[in-house]
């Protein structure tokens, strides 16, 4: 008896295994999953407990509470200025599922997916795993920005869909209005699915605005969005995402999530409710990611590296070439067993030469692990 073949060629993240690695090293310091370290605001967790307290907690409907679909609509109306109603909405097990459920309801076997590294590597697992191609585009040439004509080079009869992902993980790099409108005229023409990651979009930096491509309206019956509370509210734990999308494929859609978790926790949906009723405004802690990346950022360009600086998310993504020759893993598993600090390799998100950091740390120790591989690197240096 055999596994499925597509499973069996698959390997757990190289984030996680280095994840895991880390946790083996007294006092190392993980700087690898994106994971926020800042707590739930309080009236979410405190809200949802009196709920629980107060109330028999059972299946929830298909497709989503309701009223947290109303409120995810609402949501995106005040801040994007985006027209979903509650019936475009499709409530998840976190935005991995949205992103699993878009992909397994639109691909069949041997479609392409264009993706735009570099990437998270779910992605490509999730792709490999259906039975459609990945298609690459390395913007690494570009400072990491699509453009329309890289699109045109690479969309053939057979590419199903384009995946979007900004502010992008891992070098939190966003689009301006005018960029994605001339991507989304691309798109228009090709009549492709475009599936738009906006998982950080409520992670943007001062002085900046994402713009998401559903606001094309020339696009927008094409479009999937993801998204969820997991980076915005600190809710990883919660598990509770959604994607929106026109109604037709919304109604196909919710086959595919009803068939795989049945729905999402009720009682996370509560906490979602409560999330965008009473702690919407996540800027304080945009503004603290905001700080640690310039902290991050500052001290690796002082050390040599390349830095790609954020305009939003939590990651800082940087070159190394003038400090080492070695490929990506290496480099990240030697910083690791020098130093205790667990980075994550350009290879996670398929390209070489860079390294990821999640400021997902307060900033003493951020600027510890700063040290520790300041020292270091000024021995490699000589």
């Amino acid at each position: 008896m055999e596994v499925n073949q597509r499973v069996r060629e698959m390997e757990v993240s190289i984030i996680r295994q280095i994840a895991q690695k880390c946790a083996k090293i007294p006092d190392s310091i993980n700087l690898t999953i994106g994971e926020p370290d800042i707590k739930t605001p309080e009236i979410i967790t405190q809200k949802t407990a009196k709920y629980m307290m107060e109330n028999q907690l059972s299946y929830a409907p298909l497709g989503g509470v309701p009223e947290l679909r109303q409120e995810i609509a609402s949501f995106y109306k005040k801040k994007y200025n985006i027209d979903y109603s509650p019936d475009e909405v499709l409530v998840t097990v976190g935005s991995t599922e949205a992103l699993s459920t878009t992909l397994k309801g639109i691909l069949t076997e041997g479609d392409e997916v264009v993706v735009v590294l570099p990437a998270f590597s779910l992605y490509e697992a999730l792709l490999k795993m259906y039975g459609a191609k990945a298609v690459f585009i390395d913007t690494s040439k570009n400072n990491f920005k699509l453009t329309p004509e890289m699109l045109e080079e690479v969309i053939t009869d057979k590419t199903k869909a384009v995946i979007l992902n900004y502010p992008t993980n891992p070098t939190g790099v966003i689009l301006s209005k005018e960029e994605t409108e001339k991507i989304a005229a691309v798109l228009e023409k090709k009549k492709l699915f475009i599936i738009s990651d906006e998982i950080y979009s409520e992670l943007v930096f001062s002085g900046e605005e994402f713009y998401s491509i559903a606001r094309c309206e020339n696009v927008k019956d094409q479009v999937i969005v993801i998204n969820g509370f997991s980076k915005s509210h600190s809710m990883t734990g919660w598990r509770v995402g959604y994607l929106m999308t026109h109604a037709k494929f919304r109604k196909e859609l919710i086959k595919v999530s009803q068939y795989t978790v049945t729905s999402p926790s009720t009682l996370s949906q509560i906490g979602g409710i409560i999330a965008l009723k009473d702690a919407s405004d996540v800027s304080e802690i945009a503004s603290e990611y905001e700080e640690r990346a310039k902290l991050i950022c500052s001290r690796l360009e002082a050390m040599g590296f390349d830095v790609v600086i954020p305009k939003g998310a939590f990651y800082v993504y940087a070159g190394y070439s003038k400090i080492s020759s070695k490929d990506s893993l290496d480099f990240a598993l030697e910083i690791l067993e020098k130093t205790g600090v667990a980075l994550v390799p350009g290879k996670a998100f398929s390209t070489e030469g860079y390294i990821r950091i999640a400021c997902t740390k307060e900033k003493e120790i951020l600027k510890k692990a700063m040290d520790k591989m300041e020292s270091y690197i000024k021995k490699i240096k000589g």
